[in-house]
């Protein structure tokens, strides 16, 4: 009802969003005008703006357009025959609990990357005010959103299989951050406070291995995962991640040391079996039995 009576008063309208449920409406008088692929850039190349805008997670132009969802014609499709809501009938917002499931059926299609990426390149407002030489890399950055939409809203996420995907194929910083639970503002936090010390304080390590993998910094992550589990802070999952970082660095040898002297404490289940063979197959990991 909300979004039908925003679409009533601008025919032109549009929904945007980045990986949750947060959805934007937004309304253009009149058809839009093409906004050159300088004038998008610009904002990049601005060390002032660029900075503001990698503060929420936009660190490329392509980012910009993979925000979208839908324009007026999905939006006439999903709201047909339902009535605005207005001053007059605001009983057409419901009073019912939120149902988060039907909720999540329905924002999935939007979030695939495959089907929006299709919905982006066949929009008639895109093709008006975005500029084509943009789209080189913006299924990437689709990728991206769906990723971190499916791993906020589904029971089991494999947070160790997604960040693989972004430090091996994706030059990004914030969704490395968002996957180890830090943000560029911990990061800075937590790197003002070590430069104080000559040994970081242990609640500093999770946002300075963050940044550090964030810049794919591999050697500093791992020297600051050994760190930590020298002085007895360290937990398992850590230690899957130091495991990881190894074999991504070359170092499978000592990989499997690590597991080995930790076999122990490891109970095989989904994650495990899902890890040891991923590391088997793409780096020639042996296991411990």
């Amino acid at each position: 009802a909300i979004l039908r009576a925003f679409h009533n008063a601008f025919s032109n309208a549009s929904i945007w969003a980045s990986a949750d449920e947060q959805w934007i409406m937004m309304g253009i008088k009149g058809p839009g005008r093409a906004v050159k692929e300088e004038e998008i850039s610009r904002l990049w190349s601005d060390p002032a703006t660029s900075a503001d805008l990698s503060l929420v997670g936009l660190e490329v132009p392509q980012q910009l357009g993979a925000l979208f969802l839908m324009d007026r014609d999905e939006i006439d499709r999903v709201t047909h025959n339902i009535a605005p809501l207005t001053d007059i009938y605001p009983k057409r917002l419901t009073n019912e609990h939120w149902d988060e499931e039907a909720s999540h059926r329905f924002a999935l299609p939007y979030m695939e990357a495959s089907s929006a990426v299709h919905r982006f390149l066949g929009s008639p407002l895109i093709s008006r005010i975005w500029p084509e030489a943009l789209n080189e890399s913006l299924e990437s950055c689709f990728i991206v959103r769906e990723g971190r939409y499916r791993c906020g809203t589904v029971g089991r996420c494999n947070s160790l299989a997604e960040l693989d995907i972004y430090l091996r194929h994706s030059p990004l910083r914030t969704p490395v951050l968002e996957v180890l639970g830090s943000d560029e503002f911990r990061v800075a936090i937590a790197e003002r406070v070590a430069r104080k010390s000559d040994t970081p304080p242990l609640e500093t390590i999770p946002d300075l291995i963050a940044g550090a993998m964030a810049r794919r910094d591999i050697d500093v992550a791992i020297r600051l995962l050994e760190s930590e589990a020298d002085r007895g802070a360290s937990s398992l999952n850590d230690m899957f991640l130091l495991t990881y970082l190894y074999c991504l660095n070359g170092s499978v040898a000592k990989a499997e040391a690590l597991a080995t002297a930790n076999a122990g404490s490891i109970k095989r289940n989904w994650f495990v079996d899902w890890l040891w063979g991923k590391l088997e197959t793409d780096f020639g990991f042996h296991p411990p039995p």
